[in-house]
């Protein structure tokens, strides 16, 4: 719920930003700024997973230590593709 909260308050960032400019132009930097949103999100979420590790043990904190892994590495890969937009 909270990322279609965010990519929609980006995606309409992005458009009244992009007023001046062509309708392709604005389409890709609103992609890129939701991009950029979800990026965001991801590094949020990662986060709370590594603060819920330091106090999980056994296989639980290794569950959201991965999980914590791999949604840093999402936000990274976003990050970079919204940077090539």
């Amino acid at each position: 719920m909270k990322k279609i909260v965010a990519v929609a308050a980006a995606t309409t960032l992005a458009f009244s930003l992009a007023a001046c400019e062509s309708q392709a132009e604005e389409e890709t930097e609103a992609a890129a700024e939701v991009l950029d949103e979800q990026a965001e999100l991801n590094e949020a979420e990662a986060d709370l997973a590594d603060e819920m590790a330091e106090d999980a043990t056994g296989a639980e904190e290794e569950t959201l230590e991965n999980e914590a892994d791999s949604l840093e590495a999402d936000a990274e890969t976003q990050e970079e593709v919204a940077d090539e937009i």
